[in-house]
């Protein structure tokens, strides 16, 4: 039985109350769509439609980690900024024109919190 998006995303939000430096998130693809899922729970999802089809990818990317094969799955450990960034994609219609911009954005931004070093290291 699949989770739906509604719970997914309290859970999302439930994983994200404290902030943490290194989350170990896992993505699988299905014929329902994607998930993500940490500590071994869905935190996040998109439905095989054509808005979820279009996100999928953008969900992975934001990850740093390719779309996995129909079937496979992909790790990743990113931070909570970085997760934060995934779930809010992850709610996106890519259809609308404003979501659009707002997706460029996200993705830029976890593109650079993942490549962030800092300086005290």
């Amino acid at each position: 039985m699949s989770v739906s998006k509604k719970v997914s995303m309290a859970r999302g939000e439930q994983a994200l109350e404290r902030p943490k430096g290194e989350m170990a998130v896992t993505l699988f693809r299905g014929k329902t769509g994607l998930t993500v899922r940490y500590q071994g729970r869905v935190i996040a999802r998109t439905t095989s439609s054509k808005v979820g089809k279009l996100i999928a990818p953008c969900v992975a990317a934001a990850l740093g980690v390719k779309l996995p094969a129909l079937g496979s799955t992909a790790e990743a450990t990113v931070s909570s900024g970085v997760m934060f960034k995934v779930l809010s994609i992850a709610t996106l219609n890519s259809l609308n024109e404003e979501s659009r911009i707002l997706l460029d954005y996200l993705l830029t931004e976890a593109r650079e919190m993942r490549d962030y070093q800092s300086s005290e290291a």
